[in-house]
């Protein structure tokens, strides 16, 4: 059966907290009335995330009526958009989902996305800078980091997104696939780039607030990743300077 949902982890070193997220996703899809899968992609994880997931996937196929994950395993680690664009192409869902592995957007904020799908939108972002938008525990840092980083998305690249980078967003799988394809961009700037490719394209993106909570334990260096953030944003113009839009179809 072609499966409805297709949800996408991107992991590294999640050791400590990959068994709450996957069984959080796990039990909410269960309570759903359509098929899904579970797709992780270890970036090249030094720690037991690996381990961690199967060991859930035993537990919770045995005792919990849960369905096993699809495992991927980067041989090294690449990045998180490269995961993300991985685990896109392997997706079989009629939409297709990412997270963060933290779950730092409840999965349940997905059922606000899927009426949009209906209305003919091609990818629904979540986004943490509207007025409805619920924020918890964010650091001063990160805001600070998120204002001024999307204020140079907007002068470079995509124009009327407040939050390019929330770590909760859904496609359609062919539009999932497309972007994918055409991604280049495989560290931190990868959400940039792909909604980028998406307006290119032409297709259709709705933001939608959601809620969100700080989760501690980031690997996110707010000095060296913020440089890195940046150097990505000026170049995704160049990468993608003769990207046409589809045809109408």
């Amino acid at each position: 059966m072609i499966p409805h949902i297709s949800i996408i982890i991107p992991a590294y070193n999640e050791q400590k907290r990959i068994a709450d997220t996957l069984f959080a996703v796990k039990a909410y899809l269960a309570k759903q009335p359509y098929a899904s899968e579970v797709i992780v992609v270890d970036d090249g994880s030094t720690d037991y995330t690996t381990e961690v997931i199967k060991t859930v996937d035993i537990y919770g196929s045995e005792i919990m009526d849960q369905t096993v994950s699809v495992v991927m395993e980067n041989v090294k680690n690449v990045g998180k958009g490269f995961s993300v664009a991985r685990g896109m192409l392997k997706a079989q869902g009629n939409i297709i989902l990412f997270t963060d592995a933290d779950l730092s957007t409840p999965i349940d904020e997905l059922e606000k996305f899927l009426p949009y799908f209906d209305q003919g939108y091609d990818i629904v972002i979540g986004s943490r800078r509207m007025e409805e938008s619920e924020v918890e525990k964010k650091p001063f840092y990160r805001d600070v980091m998120s204002i001024g980083f999307n204020a140079l998305v907007q002068l470079l690249t995509v124009r009327g997104i407040r939050d390019t980078q929330c770590g909760f967003k859904a496609f359609r799988r062919e539009v999932a696939h497309d972007i994918a394809r055409l991604q280049r961009t495989y560290r931190f700037g990868f959400d940039v780039e792909q909604l980028y490719i998406a307006s290119k394209r032409g297709y259709r993106i709705h933001e939608v607030p959601v809620r969100w909570v700080h989760q501690d334990g980031s690997t996110v260096s707010p000095v060296r990743d913020s440089l890195a953030m940046i150097a990505d944003v000026v170049r995704i113009r160049r990468l993608h300077a003769g990207l046409k839009a589809l045809p109408a179809s």
